[in-house]
């Protein structure tokens, strides 16, 4: 069994049955037997005998996977061609799909709760600037400051002895806060401002009071690796995901009076069919479970998952859709979400 990609479920050809199920972190021994035991029930009980000889090949290497990382939430993929794992770094709750397609909401979510942002790290001897994502991290820019004299440092950050401070210095702050700016101002993404303390005063002093930066973080990573400043960034997600959320939330009030956006679930079913849907926005961990077709717009909600009719999630469904599409995904919390409505829809102009 080897890692898999979101692209691999999402445009493998269906089949007559897939199995997706999903282990939260903490398992122990037993409980992950129990589970892949009532999976192999259901398999049997369904005559999915294909299925239920892979889950058991497969069994003693799945154990070994949630055993060795009880820290981690994984997704298993298993069908005649593709038997896979994903590693997911957010929580997801223990549970299984028995279906004809891939069962991908969690890697949705994990995907597409991943948001650009730049790291802007002010040391007492560089400045460096950093852009990527919680899986990919590089640096763009890099400027070196003269050497301060040591009898300077003691004083170098005193409001009133700024003119002791190198003008290369000065000027690399300058440069570096007007290009961030610049990137800020046409892609609108956050910058996440790190570094000496001082030093991130000095820088800040040129930003304008930028709306997309965070600088509250108290981290230096003057001298550390893509890899060690792109770990220690996981701790900041939250402040990265609520900016795109609240710029979001911006957008979505503007267009509340707009044809454009839609919360109707038949309508947004409708609008997807017709491939008019161009940003789905789905709320964390909801889940609406029945049956669907995608050709012809019919649909039934089901209170509970029925194994005997094979239920979906149909907002699984609908996103899986969208992304084939060309379209875009976006994961916010419940309360973003105007009363009674469980998805969001932005049509094509």
């Amino acid at each position: 069994m080897k890692p898999v990609n979101l692209n691999q479920l999402l445009f493998h050809k269906q089949t007559d049955s897939t199995l997706s199920f999903f282990q939260s972190p903490g398992a122990k021994a037993e409980e992950i037997e129990d589970f892949l035991v009532d999976m192999q029930t259901q398999l049997d009980l369904r005559d999915k005998s294909s299925l239920s000889k892979i889950l058991l090949k497969n069994k003693v290497q799945i154990k070994k996977l949630l055993l060795n990382h009880p820290d981690k939430s994984y997704g298993f993929f298993i069908s005649q061609k593709i038997q896979g794992y994903v590693v997911l770094e957010t929580y997801v709750d223990n549970y299984c799909m028995i279906g004809n397609t891939f069962h991908v909401r969690p890697l949705l979510e994990e995907l597409f709760v991943n948001p650009e942002f730049l790291v802007v790290n002010v040391s007492l001897y560089d400045i460096n600037v950093y852009r990527g994502d919680f899986h990919h991290l590089e640096i763009i820019q890099h400027y070196e400051f003269e050497q301060l004299a040591i009898d300077m440092k003691s004083r170098v950050f005193n409001p009133a002895k700024t003119g002791l401070i190198p003008y290369k210095t000065i000027l690399a702050l300058k440069t570096i806060a007007q290009n961030v700016q610049d990137l800020t101002h046409y892609d609108s993404i956050p910058v996440l401002v790190t570094g000496l303390e001082d030093m991130k005063e000095l820088f800040l002093r040129n930003t304008h009071q930028s709306q997309n930066i965070i600088s509250h973080i108290r981290e230096d990573f003057y001298e550390k690796t893509c890899v060690q400043i792109l770990e220690k960034c996981k701790q900041f997600r939250y402040s990265v995901v609520d900016f795109y959320s609240a710029r979001f939330k911006e957008r979505l009030k503007k267009m509340v009076k707009s044809k454009r956006l839609i919360s109707d679930l038949p309508l947004i079913i409708e609008a997807t069919r017709n491939k008019k849907v161009i940003h789905l926005v789905l709320p964390t961990e909801r889940k609406i479970f029945g049956k669907l077709n995608l050709q012809t717009g019919e649909y039934e909600i089901h209170k509970r998952v029925q194994k005997k009719t094979l239920s979906v999630d149909i907002l699984n469904e609908l996103a899986e859709e969208v992304i084939r599409q060309g379209g875009k995904i976006q994961i916010l919390a419940p309360h973003f979400f105007p009363q009674d409505a469980f998805v969001l829809a932005i049509l094509r102009g």
